[in-house]
């Protein structure tokens, strides 16, 4: 039986979409945004969401929930939610973590799920949220996890990794690995080609020797004025994983000091859309006059004074 009511937690920039494509096809979409932000009330509102007036709500009417948060809030919401689950008597709820977290983290909040009888579902998801239903893929695991291909009826690409939980939350972090390191890479160098006023050349010329590769990482350098923290979080679960495991990254930690450093200028205001502001060259200008990645005046001086002696 497909789903009919579905618990979106939280409608950030991500969960906007799924709501946006669900209540087009007549799915009830349920969220509780009471301890949430102004931005992300509105956007509810614009999608026809219902904001139900507390968690206990959302578990007792959804069908299912989906957990669409920062890293960090992942296991704090999978614990409101057994709570709630645990309180009242709601069982085989069938809950997806959707979210950029370490395979452990996913281990910790499959075992916060079970005393409450509540069916977890490890996923990620791989794509924009703009193109959800447009080559976006939902990627899934655990004992319960071909459920989540109920989601093919409302457009959505559902694929499933395995029976073992944890293995779609080990696939996305290496897969972001990629993607934020992309992210990361490109806006050193170009933060370096616009400090050598070289920025034009050198796009022309990356463009060339990679014919579209930039093209790809564009909207998601942009999205860094507004996601930059969260995907920091990202390479941080990925360097955990690593750790957790027996190896070393040297990329990982790398990409998040420079995520973190955009993070730090606080350049970006959410939509209640969803939608970005800005292209690539407007954002890397903003980049540039917030002195991200610029040494300290004082440093800066001091090697000046250095080089002089010499």
């Amino acid at each position: 039986m497909a789903f009919q009511r579905i618990g979106i937690l939280s409608i950030g920039e991500m969960g906007y979409h799924w709501a946006k494509i669900l209540t087009s096809r007549g799915i009830e979409v349920l969220t509780y945004a009471k301890d949430r932000s102004e931005t992300t009330r509105k956007r509810a509102e614009n999608v026809g969401v219902k904001c139900v007036p507390s968690t206990a709500t959302l578990i007792k009417d959804a069908d299912l929930i989906v957990s669409i948060v920062v890293p960090s809030a992942a296991k704090r919401v999978a614990t409101k939610v057994a709570k709630a689950a645990a309180k009242s008597g709601r069982r085989n709820l069938l809950y997806l973590d959707a979210n950029a977290i370490s395979p452990m983290t996913a281990d910790e909040i499959g075992k916060i799920l079970q005393p409450s009888g509540i069916n977890f579902v490890d996923g990620c998801i791989i794509g924009s949220a703009t193109k959800m239903d447009k080559g976006a893929v939902v990627y899934v695991s655990g004992p319960q996890a071909a459920r989540i291909q109920e989601l093919e009826s409302y457009g959505f690409s559902v694929r499933v990794l395995g029976s073992t939980v944890a293995q779609a939350s080990a696939f996305k972090v290496v897969y972001a690995g990629l993607t934020k390191g992309l992210q990361g890479l490109f806006v050193e160098l170009l933060m370096g080609a616009r400090r050598f006023g070289l920025l034009d050349e050198i796009l022309k010329r990356y463009e060339e020797s990679f014919p579209g590769l930039l093209d790809k990482v564009t909207s998601s350098i942009v999205g860094l004025r507004i996601h930059a923290a969260r995907r920091a979080e990202e390479m941080d679960e990925l360097k955990r994983t690593f750790g957790h495991h027996g190896m070393k990254a040297f990329m990982a930690p790398a990409v998040q000091k420079v995520l973190q450093s955009i993070a730090e200028l606080d350049v970006g205001k959410a939509s209640d859309t969803g939608a970005r502001e800005g292209d690539l060259l407007e954002t890397l200008e903003l980049f540039f006059k917030k002195g991200l990645l610029q040494q300290e005046q004082k440093q800066s001086s001091s090697t000046e004074q250095i080089h002089a002696a010499g």
